[in-house]
């Protein structure tokens, strides 16, 4: 297994844009950035796997992404060729090389037979490359070569985002819980699908038989549910929710005035005289008191 050395080391990772878009050794800031990020984000992804962490939405560990980190140390603007090498030192089990090795040839894989999926290309990571051959085209950038100790290793090119795009990876599933009001239900036997609407979008279910009662029951309320969520290829967004568990949840509900009045005793006025209120005792005695609290201040 290679790896990359240190940034003071000499295999570092070159990345050679190659295009019109490059003319006269120049990169538009944009696609530099596009390219660095995809690069830096599919290395991350999967670093991911190949530690074992199960693909979820949310904040990527601290100690995998610095693992993987990239620095730029240098761009050569006659030939569009951006050179970046690790942050730190080289850890035990090098993440990054065991990263960038399965990055090689997984994407040297899929451009021999898309039809199978390569070790670690998670869902996560064909969306990324995806996105990093998004820009190739005859008019921007018609390839990007990786080279490593000063050997190219693979190349992302129309035939590899052709390759890419082919690609059908297997939904992610986990179990979740979403809480929203429920909509939408559509109860026929060839149907069992409903909607909850939740403060982060819409997410749509379907549902066995047997909670065919409980949905019905909880129809254009607040609920609680349960079930195998299947996400979307960015492993964030959930596409479709496999309910296994339905309950509703308990939420202030509009009442009117009338019904606000009852539920606090409060009654219409008979005279304008109860505004008055009971009369006080030795009031007379109450203003001389606060009379002579006054003068005394003074």
């Amino acid at each position: 297994m290679s790896s990359l050395s240190p940034s003071n080391g000499t295999e570092e990772l070159v990345v050679h844009a190659v295009g019109p878009a490059t003319e006269g050794g120049r990169l538009a800031l944009s696609e530099l950035a596009r390219l660095a990020g995809g690069l830096q984000a599919s290395l991350e992804r999967i670093a991911l796997s190949i530690s074992g962490n199960t693909s979820r939405p949310g904040r990527r560990p601290r100690e995998i992404v610095d693992a993987v980190r990239l620095d730029v140390v240098g761009f050569e603007g006659g030939s569009a060729r951006l050179k970046v090498a690790r942050t730190g030192q080289l850890s035990l089990d090098d993440l990054l090389g065991s990263a960038l090795d399965a990055l090689e040839a997984g994407l040297n894989s899929l451009q021999r037979d898309p039809s199978t999926v390569p070790a670690h290309f998670t869902p996560q990571v064909i969306n990324g490359i995806r996105d990093l051959t998004g820009g190739i085209s005859p008019g921007n950038v018609t390839r990007i070569e990786f080279s490593r100790g000063g050997t190219l290793r693979f190349t992302l090119d129309e035939e590899l985002q052709r390759a890419v795009r082919s690609v059908q990876p297997e939904s992610v599933q986990q179990m979740v819980t979403v809480v929203g009001r429920l909509h939408m239900g559509d109860f026929s036997p060839a149907g069992l699908r409903c909607r909850i609407d939740t403060y982060a979008g819409s997410v749509l279910c379907d549902f066995a038989l047997d909670l065919r009662d409980a949905v019905l029951d909880a129809m254009d309320q607040m609920v609680m549910a349960e079930g195998r969520g299947e996400f979307d290829p960015n492993g964030v967004s959930v596409h479709v929710l496999h309910l296994t568990r339905l309950e509703t949840v308990d939420s202030a509900r509009p009442k009117s005035l009338d019904q606000l009045a009852q539920d606090q005793g409060i009654r219409p006025l008979d005279s304008v005289d109860e505004l008055a209120g009971s009369p006080v005792d030795d009031f007379d005695e109450f203003l001389a008191a606060i009379q002579s609290a006054r003068l005394d201040d003074g």
